[in-house]
């Protein structure tokens, strides 16, 4: 009796999956994504590489990157950096100190911009000692306002804040919020960054003996707090100091969560293609989203409700790779914007991950890094990110490698690595054979090749370069690492080839490679066999 032919056409439109059963991942998903990103959509590729914008490298590790706009006006914002006791500006391939009239107790420093009642910007800066300013030439400790009249407001706390060692900043309805990371959380006088009026404007988060664990972000009208056991709120409508007319601040709220928050810096505002925001943070267990579920005027009086989902369940089993307390506690998040990703940068040792989730189509993807990354921001249309090395380095979509120097003399391949879950055609108990493999690829004007590897019951089928993805220039490509291409086309695909597999097994693995300075971008896969008819038995 005749074998029937199967035919399998499959989009790499999914991302990794390993928190389940290797045998049923969903058509599309990978088993493992290293390296790879989502191009467009239902297509899968080697994520952007990197190269330090710097020609020299400081001397201790980049600990902060700080995006700061001077004034109000049109002025563009520059780009700055914290290593070691020391504020640093980038200009010019270079990072300049500046003047440091009081220098950081510790590089751990948190930022934010403020423009106060007078209109005068400052970079206000926390670093676990006083409160800190730059002024656009110099940092300097902020000077205590003198006390107001006892009948406008109590007096000026600031200095007993700065002897406490204050490390979290940020700004909610144009007052100054600080926190000394335990339970206590002070605020300025609207407008002001030097006036903290004595016992009114503070708060205690006292649940649990909970801590503050990184700065506040304002989120839906509110204000929240990441604390180590879960997220503070704060809500009401602005109140001005000494107006007593105005719906002062509520504190001591709680999200319904015991997921909290463990890094400092690991947790970012992320956005969804249709327009939804919500708050990614790392949690003990994997990563965590709040998020809106909308207002109910029934058992709410009509107010929003906010709650808390595990961004990583049946996705990726964030356990097994073993991270510490304290690893997790140093991991570095930020969303580009740009390519709807959220980033978590975290170590394992001396591996260094960045844990990739792409908003367009809700999947994880797991880039590796030669260096520790301490920080991300975008600027000017470019996402840079502080490591250890020294230096300030950016992604861009025409590098393939992370370089160690600006000049790209030595660097580290991105390794693209792909393998697919566990493929069966039939489950009968019998084999299937896989006759043909083929795959459809993006071509490019330079060198692109892919290494196929399909493992099969017994071994596996190696094909080092089984495709070539360059466009073929006369006398310039080499005779066997190109094709030809109809430049009339808008895109121009490889001219996709049966690979010979001739292998039985109860299971196949198909694994992607790409670990050479090239890109690459894959579009579908199709895999032709026949099965054993058991089932016609």
């Amino acid at each position: 009796m005749a074998q029937p032919k199967f035919s399998l056409e499959v989009l790499p439109s999914l991302g990794m999956r390993n928190d389940l059963n290797p045998a049923q991942l969903p058509q599309g998903s990978q088993r493992i994504a290293y390296d790879a990103e989502m191009k467009s959509n239902d297509t899968i590729g080697k994520r952007p590489g990197t190269a330090p914008v710097t020609d020299s490298a400081l001397g201790s590790a980049i600990t902060n990157l700080l995006v700061y706009k001077a004034t109000a006006s049109s002025v563009a914002p520059e780009l700055f950096a914290v290593s070691g006791n020391t504020l640093y500006k980038y200009s010019a391939n270079a990072l300049t100190a500046q003047t440091m009239t009081n220098t950081f107790v510790n590089s751990n420093v948190f930022g934010v911009g403020y423009t106060d009642f007078a209109d005068v910007s400052n970079l206000l800066l926390t670093d676990g000692g006083n409160l800190k300013q730059y002024d656009g030439t110099q940092v300097k400790d902020v000077v205590p306002a003198p006390d107001h009249p006892s009948e406008v407001l109590p007096p000026n706390t600031l200095s007993v804040i700065n002897a406490r060692g204050i490390k979290y900043i940020w700004v909610f309805t144009g007052h100054v919020f600080v926190s000394d990371g335990t339970d206590l959380i002070w605020y300025s006088e609207r407008y002001h960054y030097d006036y903290f009026p004595e016992q009114t404007q503070r708060f205690r988060f006292t649940r649990d003996n909970d801590y503050v664990t990184g700065s506040g972000t304002s989120f839906g009208g509110l204000c929240l707090i990441p604390m180590r056991r879960g997220w503070g709120v704060i809500s009401g409508e602005v109140t001005d100091s000494g107006t007593s007319t105005n719906v002062p601040f509520k504190a001591d709220q709680y999200l319904n969560t015991s997921n909290g928050n463990i890094s400092s810096r690991g947790f970012a505002k992320i956005t969804y293609p249709e327009g939804q925001q919500t708050i990614a943070y790392l949690s003990d267990d994997g990563v965590h989203e709040i998020f809106d579920t909308g207002v109910n005027s029934v058992e709410t009086n009509g107010t929003r409700q906010y709650s808390t989902r595990l961004l990583m369940k049946d996705k990726i089993d964030f356990n097994k790779y073993g991270f510490t307390d304290a690893e997790k506690s140093a991991a570095v998040a930020f969303f580009d914007s740009q390519k709807n990703q959220f980033i978590l940068n975290i170590n394992r040792d001396t591996a260094h991950y960045a844990f990739i989730y792409d908003t367009r189509n809700q999947e994880w993807y797991l880039w590796r890094f030669p260096w520790t990354v301490t920080s991300m921001t975008a600027f000017d249309g470019t996402v840079y990110k502080g490591t250890t090395t020294g230096h300030v380095h950016a992604f861009s979509e025409d590098l393939y490698s992370d370089w160690n120097q600006r000049g790209k003399t030595t660097g580290t391949f991105v390794d693209f690595d792909v393998i697919s879950g566990l493929i069966n055609f039939e489950f009968t108990g019998d084999n299937s054979y896989l006759h043909y493999y083929l795959t459809e690829a993006q071509m490019f004007n330079q060198k692109s090749s892919l290494d196929i590897y399909i493992v099969y019951g017994a071994g596996v089928v190696t094909m080092d370069k089984a495709l070539h993805n360059e466009i073929f220039v006369w006398d310039k490509t080499s005779w066997s690492e190109g094709q030809w291409a109809n430049v009339e086309y808008t895109d121009n695909t490889n001219n996709a080839k049966r690979l010979v597999v001739h292998k039985k097994a109860k299971y196949f693995q198909r694994r992607w490679r790409n670990n050479r300075d090239e890109p690459c971008i894959i579009l579908k896969e199709k895999f032709l066999g026949t099965t054993s008819n058991r089932n016609a038995r």
